[in-house]
């Protein structure tokens, strides 16, 4: 059995800063690193229109100049070796990139537009291809993740081509958005409920042939991503899309910015949970960005509800599904072909299906009460992205958005979300003598 400092789950945006550091670390005899990257489907799984509800072709939320170094302030984990740090992180820049498949010059002379998503996944692709320095990947499924005996290292269970394999790490970093969120339902329409995750081959369930309606629930960038997929793959649909609130679009403002950038400079975690729940809910989870708005705007076949969806259940015609909602006027039904829960990712449901029983109740013995916290609640994660109180460290990046800053549940700060997650395992000369954020190894 293997054993490696780190084991990440997931070959995507988050795994691919992580590895360009590893490499770097390594490759400036800085450390002597070993890091297993798992991806049970394919690298950059969910930007190349392959899997799940994108079709590839929707833009990039944020521009790719943020790419995998990004922000570029690595002297703040690493001290006067971060300098050399992000000079070497050139090789892996955005710029870098374009410039070696010529296309840079194109880009840049087209005024940098937004990419798409397939665009930005050829760029991850790219990036792990050449970050090597003690980074290995293996394409298998995460079955299950225990503890060792001694409590101490994570044990790893995939399956793959040759069968099961077992590999441990003294640290796990979990990426990846998670599993939808439970949608309310009756089981006789479960063949006309998809979710954000869904699978492209069940989407062949609507007809091709004729129009159809269909309903998108939710506020967010996985609604939004939702309704320019299928318009694309079903152009003769019409849909309505229901919101809990007015929809809204993303500003980006420098202090906005900054704040996605480099939390430390308001000083995030000192702000109270309401404050930081607020502006997570209106720069990031309940906005659209506003090139995609812009194409849907003046879509005859595209219509906007306001309200929250409390039941779905079968249409009085028979076939079709009926949506109850709470509007100002009270609950409201209305009848559509389908429906498309986009309410969002839960990141606990997809820990509770990779940790047996004993592994949950152990890991609540040392971090405290977690798998029953209620739906908004915040996780006790820490500065490095890690469960606090849990040892050997579980990181997941995902929830850390309303403890320790909004861009490390997206693609906000790569390269800041890379240095919180490896500088516990640098060595202690390299952390600034004053950084007060040091955690214990």
């Amino acid at each position: 059995m293997a054993d490696y400092d780190l084991i990440v789950v997931g070959a995507g945006a988050k795994a691919a800063g992580i590895a360009t550091k590893v490499h770097i670390l390594n490759s400036l005899g800085l450390a002597q690193l070993s890091m297993l990257v798992i991806e049970g489907t394919e690298v950059a799984a969910s930007w190349k229109g392959r899997n799940g509800m994108t079709s590839g072709e929707e833009p990039l939320a944020v521009t790719p100049i943020k790419d995998v170094g990004f922000p570029y302030q690595s002297h703040v984990e690493f001290g006067e070796a971060g300098e050399a740090i992000d000079a070497s992180l050139a090789q892996f820049t955005w710029q870098q990139h374009m410039i070696a498949k010529r296309r840079y010059a194109r880009w840049v002379d087209a005024g940098s537009p937004p990419v798409r998503h397939r665009d930005y996944g050829e760029y991850l692709t790219w990036v792990l291809s050449r970050a090597t320095e003690g980074v290995e990947h293996l394409g298998a499924r995460v079955t299950q993740v225990r503890l060792d005996e001694a409590g101490e290292r994570w044990l790893v269970e995939a399956d793959e081509d040759g069968g099961t394999s077992r590999h441990a790490g003294g640290a796990l970093v979990l990426t990846g958005p998670g599993i939808h969120r439970a949608f309310p339902h009756e089981p006789a329409v479960v063949d006309r409920v998809f979710h954000c995750d869904s699978k492209r081959n069940e989407f062949a369930r609507i007809p091709e042939d004729r129009q159809c309606d269909v309903a998108i629930v939710g506020g967010g960038e996985s609604a939004l991503s939702a309704t320019m997929f299928l318009r694309g793959l079903r152009p003769r649909c019409r849909f309505t899309i229901y919101t809990p609130m007015l929809p809204m679009s993303r500003g980006e403002s420098f202090l906005e910015n900054r704040v996605f950038s480099n939390p430390d400079t308001v000083e995030w975690g000192s702000l109270d949970l309401q404050t930081r729940r607020d502006f997570v809910k209106h720069s990031d989870r309940g906005v659209f960005d506003p090139p995609s708005l812009a194409v849907i705007a003046y879509d005859d076949r595209c219509g906007f509800v306001t309200g929250r969806v409390t039941d779905v259940g079968a249409a009085a015609r028979g076939d079709g599904v009926r949506l109850d909602y709470e509007s100002p006027e009270g609950t409201v039904s209305r009848e559509h072909d389908y429906v498309a829960n986009c309410t969002g990712f839960d990141l606990l449901a997809q820990l509770r299906t990779l940790f047996p029983a004993p592994v949950r109740e152990e890991i609540e013995r040392r971090a405290g009460p977690l798998w029953d916290q209620p739906a908004g609640g915040e996780a006790p994660i820490g500065r490095h992205l890690e469960l606090v109180g849990m040892r050997p460290r579980l990181q997941v990046p995902g929830m850390a958005g309303l403890s320790q800053g909004p861009g490390f549940a997206n693609l906000g700060a790569l390269g800041l979300l890379a240095n919180r997650v490896l500088q516990p395992l640098v060595p202690d000369y390299l952390t600034p003598t004053n950084q007060s954020h040091r955690v214990a190894q």
